[in-house]
């Protein structure tokens, strides 16, 4: 049945078109410096699995998240750029930052292929709400100059120090979950109230969960020049001493994790 269906001429078109779409995305994503190659490879896979198997219904929520968090990245970037000082990486997107955000998703619109279950879909829009809310809390809650506390302890922190939240970056958060709530609303057949719930609550969860990992486990650096904590190999042009957190454990692998507790906690949900 797999095998007739994969081989069906209307599968075959729409895995040529998906690929040409992916394709354009790419090519104007690259050139607008969304993606570096790396980055402009692996979309272009897994936007192509994605747009493949999950047709449109699966399409529209990762295109919103991932051309209005790089729109929303470039338009903080011009706005303040000082807290990129702490970052690990630019808003241009690498291949470990696609996967991270959106690898759990090709994952799960292959088993929505194999099973046909919208169940799939709901954990996807689960994990896209994770990303998207920490991806948003993290570029508007650093749009502007503002007061920013540690998740665990609500001292003061620097701003764009991992672990870091702000009451605009909270917004920003319940932002980025609303939207991806409306992006996969269309095709959802349940109470459109316990939707907006799960998508929601899960998506802050993800982001909050992130906030934890920054603060206690993600590798974190510091200056030997201005004594700063960041993300960076080098800073004022020095390269960085260890300072805290567990040396694999980068944003990327948090961002992942938090698109996984998203999930995780959709299932816990939808089982109580």
């Amino acid at each position: 049945m797999l095998i007739s269906s994969i081989f069906n001429i209307s599968f075959i078109n729409q895995a040529l078109i998906s690929l040409l779409i992916a394709f354009v995305i790419v090519f104007i994503s690259y050139r607008l410096k969304f993606l570096t190659l790396s980055g402009s490879i692996a979309t272009f896979f897994l936007a192509g699995i994605i747009f493949t198997l999950g047709g449109i219904k699966w399409s529209i929520p990762i295109l919103t998240f991932f051309i209005l968090s790089s729109l929303i990245s470039k338009l903080r970037k011009k706005k303040n750029d000082e807290v990129e000082l702490f970052f690990e990486k630019s808003g241009t997107r690498d291949y470990f930052q696609v996967l991270a955000n959106g690898g759990l998703g090709g994952v799960l619109v292959i088993l929505y292929f194999l099973y046909d279950s919208d169940f799939y879909y709901l954990l996807y829009l689960a994990s896209l709400s994770a990303v998207c809310a920490d991806t948003w809390a993290t570029e508007l809650g650093t749009w502007n100059k503002t007061k920013t506390y540690n998740i665990l302890t609500f001292k003061e922190v620097e701003q764009g120090v991992s672990g870091g939240i702000s009451f605009i970056g909270t917004l920003g958060a319940i932002a980025g979950t609303v939207a991806i709530s409306f992006s996969g609303i269309y095709w959802i057949e349940m109470n459109y109230a316990f939707y907006f719930i799960l998508i929601i609550v899960s998506g802050l969860f993800g982001s909050f969960i992130d906030s934890i990992l920054g603060a206690t486990i993600q590798l974190q650096k510091e200056c030997s020049v201005c004594n700063k904590i960041t993300e960076r190999n080098f800073h004022c042009g020095e390269e960085t001493k260890f300072y805290r957190g567990i040396s694999f454990i980068n944003n990327d692998v948090v961002n992942f994790i938090a698109g996984l507790s998203g999930t995780i906690l959709i299932i816990i949900l939808l089982n109580i």
